[in-house]
């Protein structure tokens, strides 16, 4: 017999907001009063509350902000804090430093109760709020910050929204829990730098696959122009899985020469034609990066030869790649893709065995040019270890 869900139980997007520095005692009472009204008169006037049926609308006032809940429907809170950010970006234009009004907002898509107090007022109470409001609580001004649950299930309805919901950090919430954060931002929306609080973990790498091995990792680093253009990189990691365990996370690491946040590398994970979501971002250091992200099927005892893809571009400052293994790998390939008036460039490769202390120059494998482009090869056939170095050098 199926289990009959409570009637007070509802699944529902939240909209959780607050004003930034509204205790600030500097502010008078009569300020901080018409910050709110202005606040709630901003959110009100937005074409999605507008458009939204009350009946499909729970509001909970907070104080300094609110709590929205929209019934039916995912994308309501997002739009509703582009649009409110558009509103509030021009009363700030106009109004004197002290009435400007500056927000924070955190999203999430979840189940509530909804139950009364001790006066009859009708109160939200569940993970879907709470989340929204822990969320909300890790941001700065005008950040836009959503759960990983939420953001996830936006890109999956329309592309438009990989284009502006961006994964940045693991972060510690309330009791311990970590979870995985976006932040949203565009032209006139959001804030595009990392919360001040950020708390996520700095750990040493700790591979999630101790089972699995890589028959071969490549590397193709591609540049259109070594000063100027953004440097594409796209690698291939080849699995086998040697446990009876199957596995199903991996991770890969990332390292940039200027400090770089995953939301701003444009980077794409793939198992196979399925693009991966990214389950965590721990950092290494201010330059590196460890991603892990849950694999579209498991691999399997003795499978082999199972290969996955990441792509992501940045524009380095130096003229040097670094690159620091999380996994071990049986062989390793670096292609390095330039443009053919470059081709008398002779780069240098470097493996760099931090536990014997050694930095070993490795032989340019073959060299070719076609087209546009000259292809630069080097093989290490004796494979790399984890936690080892590679430092390609060019001028």
């Amino acid at each position: 017999m199926k289990e009959r869900l409570p009637d007070d139980l509802i699944h529902a997007s939240f909209f959780f907001i607050d004003i930034v520095g509204l205790s600030d005692p500097i502010l008078s009472t009569e300020t901080q009063r018409t910050k709110i009204k202005t606040l709630n008169e901003s959110i009100y006037g937005c074409k999605t509350f507008l458009s939204t049926p009350k009946e499909d609308l729970f509001i909970l006032p907070t104080g300094d902000g609110m709590l929205i809940g929209f019934k039916n429907g995912l994308e309501q809170p997002v739009k509703l804090a582009t649009e409110l950010h558009e509103k509030l970006r021009n009363y700030n234009l106009r109004a004197p430093h002290t009435e400007k009004i500056v927000t924070r907002i955190g999203c999430n898509v979840g189940d509530i109760f909804v139950v009364r107090d001790i006066f009859g007022n009708v109160n939200l109470w569940g993970p879907g709020a709470i989340l929204a409001r822990r969320v909300m609580d890790l941001g700065d001004d005008d950040h836009i910050l959503l759960t990983a649950s939420m953001a996830e299930d936006l890109i999956e309805i329309s592309e438009e929204y990989s284009q502006i919901l961006h994964p940045i950090h693991d972060y510690k919430i309330k009791h311990n829990e970590e979870i995985l954060v976006y932040t949203a931002y565009g032209q006139n929306f959001g804030n595009q730098n990392l919360p001040k609080k950020t708390n996520e973990k700095n750990k040493t790498v700790d591979t999630i696959e101790k089972n699995a091995k890589c028959e071969k990792i490549i590397f193709n680093i591609m540049a259109k122009d070594l000063k100027t253009s953004p440097v594409k990189h796209e690698r291939m990691y080849y699995f086998v899985n040697n446990s009876i365990e199957p596995i199903y996370d991996t991770s890969v690491g990332i390292t940039t020469n200027t400090e770089k946040e995953c939301q701003n590398l444009n980077l794409r994970i793939f198992d196979g034609n399925e693009e991966l979501k990214m389950h965590r971002i721990l950092s290494l250091s201010p330059f590196s990066k460890e991603v892990v992200v849950k694999l579209s099927r498991p691999i399997f005892n003795v499978e082999s030869h199972r290969m996955i893809k990441v792509y992501y571009e940045v524009q380095e400052s130096s003229n040097y790649f670094e690159n620091l293994f999380l996994n071990a790998a049986s062989n390793f390939e670096l292609n390095f893709i330039i443009p053919r008036n470059s081709s008398k460039m002779t780069p240098k490769l470097y493996y760099i065995d931090f536990k014997n202390n050694n930095k070993t120059l490795i032989e340019e494998s073959k060299r070719v040019t076609k087209g546009m482009a000259t292809t630069i090869q080097w093989q290490k056939n004796d494979g790399t270890n984890s936690k080892d170095m590679i430092r390609l050098e060019w001028s």
